[in-house]
């Protein structure tokens, strides 16, 4: 069986990425609360039945901020997702950590070692 997503799968993970680069460009109220927050999506992944998708993202801020961030805007991301795709369901998104960045960069200073 083929485990690549569809083509509408990936219309609907680069249409979640695009939502959400403008929200946090254009939204700036969560950095009256982090005020030296960065973020950087780096891939976001979407079921096959687009019920779920998960966020990927870098962000420069601890792990009980970045808690705190999902319990004050991950509901106003979702609507704003909800509100702009059209598909009969709108996934119920998720914000991740990358952990692979951090391995990299990990892997990244051993070689610069040798």
């Amino acid at each position: 069986m083929d485990n690549k997503p569809s083509f509408r799968t990936k219309k609907v993970e680069l249409s979640i990425k695009r939502l959400v680069s403008e929200y946090l460009v254009t939204q700036k109220d969560y950095l009256l609360k982090f005020p030296t927050v960065r973020f950087e999506i780096t891939e976001v992944r979407v079921s096959k039945d687009l019920r779920f998708a998960k966020i990927y993202l870098i962000h420069n801020i601890s792990e009980e901020d970045f808690k705190e961030f999902n319990k004050l805007y991950l509901r106003e991301i979702q609507s704003l997702i909800a509100r702009t795709l059209t598909s009969k369901y709108t996934p119920k998104i998720s914000l991740i950590f990358d952990e692979s960045f951090q391995e990299s960069l990990k892997v990244q200073s051993l070689l610069d070692k040798l």
